[in-house]
């Protein structure tokens, strides 16, 4: 059968992509083979869509002839037959289930709660300290989940969560070469240490579920999911992903906003001069914001998107055909497996201008308000948060997380990456700066920020 072009060899896919630089990888593949490139990874065959294009026509409108990729059936070991790993009917009636309480008038309950806790943490900063910025971002992201979405306070449970999250990311690339499922049945150290992390993080998600249905209900989504599912199995593997998916993404989004604004002052004195004006709801001093405050703060939504953009936590998408389709003129027969790289579609420099550069201006529009579209990038070319009918539920409860949280602490803080320190990414199930984020934390003057940007 004709293939398309692409490097040969599976050795190079499996020593290359997964145990070295996968992000960089994908880059260059994107540059050699611009539209579809073929690879092999052991018997499989991988295509690579590096057109947005193609990522828009397999995506989006052939979605319903693919199911989930490789990543999420490797992962699935961890979230059981959650949201994130589950297919078909099932996805679609556990989407409409889990859809109503991450939209709408909730997420305005939940604003409050976000920029509280953003609050709080804040104030427990103090000037000089030197902290892991990514485990701080972590703590802070699963204290939200954790109040909004399971009405508990899972603070005492952040070193627990972070360390056992930490051993499952530090194998995933092993786990994704030919052979895998074989090695985990062997004993051996790295898998008594990986069913080790997944039974640390059972046990926190079963003590949550536990204490919240011996709790009165609540409008929370906990309280939602025991009241319509009658299988505890089945809780735990929603309240897993959520409870992953729903803190991860968001504190890795966020370390690296704060990275890029250390590396790039002049970015940082175009978000603080608006940060230093007196927002309604913000009192003009630290009492906190609102989600009302959301449409004053079009700068702050920009750096999150420009941060989303050259180091978005979600750094490749995966499905697998269910029957034989055509792409850009090349058979793909059934079972094939497809990926496409965030990373490489979002430094793309034929649809980007300066893609490497942080410039989150390019997001505000001719009135002063942010724009997705600002960029002129065509559709598909940036996806933060997937696309299609697996678009990440949670879009409207992470943007508004992340807005509120960047600004909250921003006003006050702006972190300094430890001198010496060389932050390196660790491209697993997220992208993640590898070992943390050491840095100092430093208090800010307010009302000294440059508009020169």
């Amino acid at each position: 059968m004709p293939r398309p072009p692409g490097p040969p060899g599976a050795l190079l896919y499996a020593g290359v992509v997964l145990r070295r630089e996968p992000t960089a990888y994908f880059a260059r593949l994107a540059h050699e083979y611009p539209r579809l490139a073929h690879l092999r990874l052991g018997r499989e065959h991988v295509y690579v869509l590096n057109h947005p294009d193609l990522v828009q026509e397999l995506f989006v409108t052939r979605g319903r002839d693919t199911r989930k990729g490789r990543a999420l059936e490797r992962i699935r070991l961890l979230l059981g037959d959650g949201l994130l790993t589950s297919e078909g009917e099932r996805h679609r009636a556990q989407r409409r289930l889990i859809q109503p309480a991450l939209h709408g008038e909730r997420i305005r309950e939940y604003a409050r709660t976000m920029a509280s806790a953003a609050l709080e943490h804040s104030a427990r900063w103090r000037n000089g300290d030197q902290v892991d910025l990514a485990a701080e971002m972590s703590a802070l992201t699963m204290t939200v989940v954790g109040q909004a979405l399971f009405g508990s306070d899972l603070r005492g449970e952040t070193h627990r969560v972070a360390e056992s999250l930490g051993a499952l990311l530090r194998g995933y690339q092993r786990r994704m070469l030919p052979g895998a499922d074989l090695l985990l049945s062997i004993p051996t150290p790295g898998r008594a240490r990986l069913f080790a992390a997944i039974e640390r993080l059972d046990r926190v998600v079963r003590r949550l579920i536990e204490e919240r249905r011996a709790a009165p209900p609540g409008p929370d989504l906990l309280s939602a999911l025991l009241a319509v599912m009658d299988d505890d199995t089945h809780v735990r593997d929603e309240v897993m992903t959520l409870l992953l998916a729903g803190h991860e993404t968001t504190a890795s989004a966020l370390s690296w906003t704060f990275w890029l604004l250390d590396t790039n002052p002049t970015a940082a004195g175009w978000l603080h001069e608006e940060l230093d004006r007196d927002l309604p709801g913000a009192g003009g001093g630290d009492s906190g914001l609102s989600y009302a405050d959301l449409d004053r703060l079009p700068r702050t939504r920009a750096v999150l998107a420009e941060a989303m953009r050259l180091c978005p936590p979600s750094w490749l998408l995966g499905r697998r055909t269910l029957l034989d389709l055509e792409l850009d003129g090349w058979p793909l027969p059934a079972g094939s497996l497809c990926v496409t790289s965030q990373f490489a579609l979002h430094r793309d420099p034929r649809f980007w201008r300066r893609p490497e550069r942080f410039e989150p201006a390019r997001w505000i529009g001719p009135d002063g308000r942010f724009d997705e579209a600002a960029p002129g990038q065509p559709r598909a070319a940036y996806l933060p948060f997937g696309l299609g009918a697996r678009i990440c539920v949670g879009l409207s409860f992470a943007w508004t997380e992340g807005v509120l949280v960047l600004a909250t602490l921003a006003r006050r803080w702006a972190p300094q990456v430890r001198p010496g320190y060389e932050v390196t990414r660790q491209a697993a199930v997220t992208l993640r700066p590898k070992g943390g984020l050491p840095v100092v934390l430093r208090e800010r003057e307010r009302g000294r920020a440059s508009s020169e940007y």
